[in-house]
C-alpha cells in the first residue's frame, strides 16, 4: 500500500497532529498569487438549507470553519470529524474561542456511525485519496445523505505542483513525490467514481500559482511529506542546492496549483 492511503503511516506520521500539515498550509498562504482565501472560496459553494445537518469528514485543523465563522448559519447542526484523534484535538483548539455549537467526533469515512438519510450536507476536502476503500466510503456518504442532500469534495488536479515533481526527477529519478505522485482521486477522474453513487456531479476548478522566493519554506514543504523519510541526506542536500540555485537565477520557483471542488447529489 502506498503511503497516501496507509492509515497506520498517516496516523503515526502525517496526521498525528497538524504540525506537518501546517508547514504545507503556510507555503500556500505565503506564496499563492490568488489572495482570495481557499477556504472562503470553498464555503462560497456550500448551499446551506434551513436547519441543515452537516458532517465534515477529515476536518483537519478546522480552517474551513475558522475562516468562515462570520457567515455560519445560526440554525445548522455541524459535526466536524477526522479519523485522527490528534487532528480532531487541533480542530477543537482552532475553534475554542468560537461560541458556535460545533460537535466533534472521530469518524472513519468507511464506516460513518450515523443513520441512513440523516444529513443534508457531507464535506470531504482533500482527503478521499487517503481512504483505503474509497468505494466503501462513497457508499457510506451516499447512505447518510438525504435524497436532497449534497456532497462536496475538494481535491487536486493530476498536474498540480508538477514543477516539484520535476525537481525530484533531478534528484531521485522516478521517485513518486508525496501525494502528487500517488494521487488516486483527482479532478480528472473523480467524476467517474462519484457517478457510481450520485446521479449529478458538477466540478468547479480553482487554478492558481505559487511564486516561491525563499528556498527554506519550499524545502520544508517537500520534506514534510514522505520524502522526509525516503530521501537520503545527500539527496536532500542536492534538492536544496537545486532550489536555491533556481531562486538565485530566476528570482523564484514558479509552481502551478490546480485544485477544485466536486458537488454531487441525487
Amino acid at each position: 500500500m502506498s503511503d497516501i492511503a496507509n492509515q497506520q503511516y498517516l496516523l503515526g506520521n502525517q496526521y498525528q497532529n497538524a504540525e506537518k500539515l501546517n508547514v504545507r498550509i503556510q507555503l500556500h498562504q505565503r506564496f499563492s498569487q490568488n489572495k482570495y482565501d481557499w477556504h472562503r472560496w470553498v464555503f462560497d459553494h456550500l448551499a446551506f438549507t434551513p436547519g441543515a445537518k452537516v458532517l465534515e469528514l477529515g476536518c483537519g485543523p478546522a480552517h474551513l470553519w475558522q475562516r468562515n465563522l462570520d457567515r455560519l448559519p445560526s440554525d445548522s447542526s455541524i459535526t466536524l470529524s477526522d479519523f485522527s484523534a490528534g487532528m480532531l484535538d487541533e480542530a477543537q483548539q482552532t475553534l475554542a474561542k468560537s461560541s458556535y455549537p460545533f460537535t466533534f467526533q472521530v469518524i472513519d469515512a468507511q464506516a460513518i456511525p450515523l443513520p441512513d438519510q440523516s444529513l443534508d450536507m457531507v464535506i470531504a476536502n482533500h482527503m478521499l485519496y487517503h481512504v483505503p476503500d474509497r468505494q466503501k466510503a462513497l457508499a457510506e456518504i451516499r447512505r447518510v445523505l438525504k435524497p436532497t442532500g449534497r456532497f462536496y469534495a475538494a481535491t487536486n488536479g493530476r498536474d498540480n505542483l508538477k514543477e516539484i515533481r520535476e525537481l525530484f526527477h533531478q534528484v531521485a529519478g522516478n521517485y513518486l513525490w508525496g501525494e502528487q505522485g500517488q494521487l488516486t482521486f483527482h479532478l480528472e477522474m473523480g467524476e467517474e467514481e462519484l457517478r457510481q453513487h450520485f446521479a449529478g456531479v458538477e466540478i468547479i476548478r480553482n487554478e492558481d500559482q505559487l511564486v516561491v522566493t525563499e528556498a527554506e519554506p519550499l524545502i520544508d514543504y517537500i520534506l514534510s511529506g514522505s520524502a522526509g523519510k525516503d530521501l537520503t541526506d545527500e539527496q536532500k542536500a542536492t534538492l536544496a542546492e537545486i532550489i536555491e540555485r533556481q531562486i538565485a537565477t530566476l528570482g523564484a520557483v514558479r509552481i502551478q496549483k490546480i485544485a477544485g471542488l466536486f458537488i454531487a447529489h441525487g
